[in-house]
């Protein structure tokens, strides 16, 4: 990083201490410019368990790992990242996007993904180091849980794509695990492929994806 962004104040403290987040990791700043104009001096705070969102009029958003989604949206240039959008979901449904980027979702893929009310939020920098640590983060705080509700026979929806103890399904069509042998992203897509390398399914845009990390996770347990 390179500027100094100072480390959280008082009301962040006491947030974060609520919330139990943890130990604090960094902090981004709002996207100087017209464009991150109406956000001001808005900061992101990031914690081993959750993060912070807070901007100047007083508006606060506090989540946890262990209980939230996120969408992402990455937008490359020769491999390196050049913006990104991460749109993270409490449980009520309150969905807040943050990053120099956009979600590029229609209203039908934020209601797929559980999203009732939207906010669009600050245009917070550095997202390629603050991003992947939120989907590690849910990917170590909900992994053993998703795990065991496979279990119990539940169906876990990541957005579009749906898991079970039988296999994946996508766009009203299922491929089981015996046949599954490959998860992965490539072109910014997740493929669901067999042994030849033939695609089973559609490929599904990885914005329209919740909790990538975990999905692909679950998939290489789960996979023949």
């Amino acid at each position: 990083m390179d500027e100094l962004i100072p480390g959280p104040d008082g009301r962040v403290t006491a947030l974060a201490e609520q919330a139990r987040l943890g130990r604090w990791r960094m902090a981004a700043a709002n996207k100087k410019g017209r464009i991150g104009k109406a956000w001001g001096d808005a900061r992101l705070h990031l914690y081993e368990e959750g993060l912070v969102v807070t901007e100047p009029e007083g508006g606060e958003w506090v989540f946890r790992w262990e209980s939230i989604s996120v969408l992402q949206n990455l937008s490359t240039v020769n491999g390196s990242i050049r913006d990104a959008a991460y749109t993270l979901i409490d449980p009520s449904g309150a969905a807040l996007t943050i990053g120099p980027g956009t979600h590029g979702l229609f209203k039908r893929d934020l209601a797929a993904a559980g999203v009732l009310s939207y906010t669009r939020g600050p245009w917070v920098r550095y997202e390629g180091q603050w991003g992947p640590e939120i989907q590690k983060g849910i990917l170590r705080t909900q992994g053993q849980t998703a795990l065991e509700r496979l279990g119990r026979g539940e169906t876990l929806r990541f957005g579009h794509v749906s898991l079970d103890r039988a296999g994946v399904s996508y766009k009203g069509k299922s491929a089981a695990w015996t046949e599954i042998t490959e998860v992965s992203v490539s072109n910014a897509s997740v493929w669901i492929r067999d042994a030849r390398g033939r695609s089973l399914l559609n490929a599904a845009s990885v914005r329209k994806v919740a909790n990538l990390y975990l999905l692909l996770a679950l998939a290489d347990r789960l996979r023949g």
